[in-house]
């Protein structure tokens, strides 16, 4: 009787949400009956709406090896087997489902997704249009089809998915933030910031998706340069109750967050990395604010740019990142905690707090000196170092990047010599071009432009300009002093501006539209490169 009592307790604690309380309970029916399918199978789904994955997966394992045909637990043991990347073993357990019950909904969801994560798009699409046959009044299953069509870059046909998930159920808060993020894809950010804005006054809506959605929401009002409100969301990226996949860090401090308060003598404050080195530079630019506080730092940054940082704020203690492996800091030497992305929370809550600054990155005379010396036989040309693309690519990120040859317009100046600051594989590139268009482009294959950021810093210095797409090496170089002519579509990170970008003065945006290839572009940065050297 006491167990049927707690069994119950654990079901309403399941339904309620209340996940914790029901694997506490469970703990105690399987203790009393560790063979239990059905207290297995409860404690296991509780431990995956905990996104405690490797716990899930072991008691759904067990669920399936006593009854190897019941579908709830073969489903639910193959989403456990999907969030511990372990797709493979899913696929065979959700086929194994379908030959069970060959019109699972669920397992056509699943599979769908188990196949858009193995990158086999039209598969998934296939199984996507399966399951609205299947349930067409289903908000999840037209869910599933816009992220199917969207994986092939049917963007339009996506969001006409989603109208119609949003539709059939205007409660659904997954309809609602996935519809949102299409409409910014699709340029339409207000309609986004309205979607956002409207699934936070549902009634239905938990403190979790609360949080996720004015995280999603900071970016957009960021983007129309709402500097106030966007700062205050951006921090919910922090927060526990965000989805592991939308955490902006996973780092932990036992320490308190500091938020621009006044430290009492002898505390330390430590500022930490986060993101990537682009990002880390730009929000670097707030340590100037922060040297100005009696405050005793300790920065921890890239490990690249530890030698940099000790030049610019010989203040502050300066080590690369150090985290435990339990995601704590690996050293406990700190007062309060700041994440470097925060301080723009703290330091610049107005456009007009972004001011012009000295450079941020000092280069070693002696390097300084030898590349100067590399390019004295260039003197009489324009000196130009050119970034086109990142160093990872793929279908969603080459929409904001170049090609090489397409720099044909700007490449095809005498009067420009160019310098090399791509880093990676990119050989083959540099080779096509300088045998289409009759040039040479200065590189030094001794030099590694992604790591050793001394020389690059060093090599950029003696520049003239730098034209890049939005890469480190856009943060790099205007850090640096160097005018930069950045190729890019607007973005948040431009809070609101068009003309100007403010985290460095030293940078041009030159922004395409929407429906623009950025190397439509290249004529711009053109001109401006030759108008300033006629001036």
């Amino acid at each position: 009787m006491k167990q049927n009592k707690t069994y119950i307790k654990a079901q309403k604690a399941l339904q309620s949400g209340n996940y914790r309380k029901c694997v506490t309970l469970a703990n105690e029916l399987i203790q009393n009956s560790p063979e239990n399918l059905v207290y297995l199978m409860l404690r296991g789904e509780a431990y995956l709406h905990l996104e405690e994955y490797e716990l899930g997966l072991s008691d759904l394992a067990k669920s399936v090896e006593i009854d190897g045909k019941n579908i709830v637990a073969l489903i639910n043991f193959s989403v456990a087997l999907i969030r511990t990347n372990r797709q493979g073993d899913a696929k065979e357990i959700l086929e194994y489902v379908l030959e069970i019950d060959p019109n699972n909904f669920d397992a056509h969801i699943n599979l769908g997704n188990v196949y858009q994560s193995l990158h086999q798009p039209e598969t998934a699409l296939k199984i996507a249009f399966r399951a609205v046959e299947l349930k067409p009044g289903s908000t999840l299953a037209y869910n599933n089809l816009a992220t199917a069509l969207g994986d092939l870059r049917y963007i339009e046909e996506s969001r006409q998915a989603l109208i119609t998930a949003y539709q059939i159920d205007p409660t659904s808060i997954t309809a609602a933030i996935n519809l949102a993020q299409v409409e910014e894809k699709l340029g339409d950010r207000r309609s986004a910031i309205s979607l956002y804005e409207k699934a936070l006054e549902l009634k239905n809506i938990t403190p979790s998706y609360t949080n996720l959605i004015k995280y999603y929401l900071s970016y957009s009002y960021l983007y129309f340069g709402d500097l106030e409100k966007g700062w205050t969301h951006y921090d919910l990226g922090f927060s526990p109750l965000l989805p592991i996949g939308a955490i902006r860090s996973k780092r932990k401090f036992k320490q308190q967050k500091w938020n621009g308060e006044p430290l009492a003598k002898g505390q330390k404050l430590l500022v930490w990395r986060e993101q990537g080195l682009g990002d880390e530079i730009d929000f670097s630019s707030c340590l100037f604010d922060l040297a100005l506080f009696e405050i005793d730092v300790i920065l921890e940054c890239d490990s690249r740019l530890v030698d940099l940082f000790k030049r610019a704020f010989p203040k502050f203690e300066i080590r690369e990142e150090l985290i435990g492996y339990d995601a704590y800091p690996f050293k406990e030497d700190f007062d309060y905690h700041c994440p470097v992305g925060s301080l723009p929370g703290i330091f610049r809550k107005e456009i007009t707090k972004f001011k012009d600054q000295p450079p941020l990155f000092i280069p070693l005379n002696s390097l300084f000196e030898k590349f100067k010396a590399l390019l004295e036989p260039f003197n009489e040309k324009i000196l130009v170092g050119i970034s086109w693309r990142g160093g990872k690519l793929s279908a969603n990120r080459n929409l904001n990047y170049t090609g090489l040859v397409d720099w044909c317009d700007l490449l095809t100046d005498k009067r420009i010599q160019f310098v090399n600051l791509q880093y990676g594989e990119c050989e083959s590139e540099l080779v096509e071009a300088e045998n289409k268009f009759g040039i040479k482009i200065l590189r030094w294959p001794n030099i590694d432009l992604k790591n050793d950021l001394e020389s690059l810093v060093a090599l950029i210095a003696n520049l003239h300009f730098v034209v890049s797409v939005g890469t480190a090496v856009s943060s790099i170089a205007p850090a640096t002093g160097i005018n930069t002519l950045l190729l890019t579509k607007k973005s948040w990170i431009m809070l609101g501006q068009d003309k100007a970008y403010p985290w460095f003065s030293k940078v041009t945006p030159i922004v395409a539209n929407l429906d623009e290839h950025l190397a439509q572009k290249i004529p711009d940065a053109h001109n401006i490169i030759i108008e300033a050297q006629i001036k």
